[in-house]
């Protein structure tokens, strides 16, 4: 007698919603710099159609790398000199879920963006990123976490007034001639700081000529790279491109801010990779196989760009995005 196989149970957007209210308790960081990826990697779970007890398992061994959320202190006005301050992150939590109740949390979004996009790549744009699963979870707790990680942790780089006049290889070209600092050992975000303080830098890095298609270059960019090279920290900036692309209706102007590109720049920097204009090879496996693997994994990175590239993949057609998820599924 054979006995039939249960159908496993899809996660379900309710199951997310109790896993990010428990998740509020838990601190935006731990080991002291790194940043808790379980909210994104909970909702890209969601969204790849994970079964409920595979994300409920996913959360259950993540949590036991996490820490308790500090002890709120009574409620104070944030101000500008609180930016870029860690110690800040309650505060700017109670700041932003205020703004959510007063105004909504679409207004309230696009007045966080106005200051916060300058600093783009804060926190190795996890700040960025978390703020985007969050749009797409429809959580307003977790909206307000998101962007208090950002601006806790606030790193806006430095660009001279100069004309935006270099298409994106020239620009590519002049960042890899810059000199290189001493960079080498640390996390994403010092290497990201040591490259925006080295001579040149502030020259180059905000000259890339924006236009419609510039946050579609960079994102195919990060995926060709990273496809070629694995590089971790260009896959960061593939989970940024598509960060911003969730986040595009809400930014101040039109135009991709320059804040990014110029971020992107110290992200490319920092990386030490060579930038592909080209796809290595195409990929081999079709989506559905790379989602389902990506759902197995225990990896909150390979599910966080499986999810951004299967997802741009869908904007801008390419085969680097299976290429990609490829890389890092392997």
């Amino acid at each position: 007698m054979t006995t039939a196989t249960a159908t496993p149970v899809q996660a379900t957007l309710a199951q997310l919603h109790r896993l990010l209210d428990a998740g509020q308790a838990l601190s935006p960081t731990y080991r002291g710099e790194l940043s808790n990826h379980l909210p994104m990697a909970q909702q890209a779970l969601l969204e790849l159609g994970a079964s409920a007890a595979r994300l409920q398992a996913f959360t259950e061994r993540y949590e036991a790398l996490l820490e308790p959320r500090a002890a709120t202190r009574p409620a104070r006005i944030v101000q500008a000199r609180d930016l870029g301050r860690p110690d800040s992150d309650n505060a700017w939590r109670a700041h932003f879920a205020g703004r959510v109740a007063a105004v909504g949390p679409g207004e309230a979004l696009r007045e966080a963006l106005a200051m916060l996009l300058p600093g783009a790549g804060a926190v190795a744009f996890h700040g960025l990123i978390r703020t985007a699963h969050a749009v797409l979870a429809g959580h307003e707790a977790e909206l307000a976490a998101g962007l208090a990680h950002w601006a806790a942790h606030f790193m806006p780089l430095p660009a001279a007034t100069r004309p935006a006049d270099l298409a994106l290889t020239d620009w590519l070209d002049a960042l890899l001639a810059l000199p290189r600092p001493d960079e080498r050992g640390g996390l994403i975000t010092a290497r990201m700081r040591a490259w925006a303080a080295a001579p040149g830098f502030a020259d180059v890095a905000g000259r890339l000529r924006h236009g419609p298609d510039t946050l579609r270059d960079l994102a195919l960019l990060a995926a060709r790279t990273y496809a070629a090279t694995g590089n971790f920290t260009v896959l960061h900036l593939l989970t940024a491109s598509h960060a911003m692309s969730v986040l595009e209706p809400w930014w101040p102007r039109a135009e991709l801010p320059r804040g990014f590109s110029i971020a992107a720049a110290a992200g490319l920097l920092a990386s030490g990779a060579t930038p592909s204009p080209a796809l290595d090879h195409p990929p081999s496996r079709p989506w559905p196989a790379l989602i389902a693997g990506a759902c197995e994994q225990d990896d909150a990175h390979v599910i966080k760009l499986t999810h951004a590239a299967w997802r741009l993949g869908r904007r801008w057609p390419d085969l680097a995005w299976r290429r990609a998820v490829e890389r890092a599924l392997a």
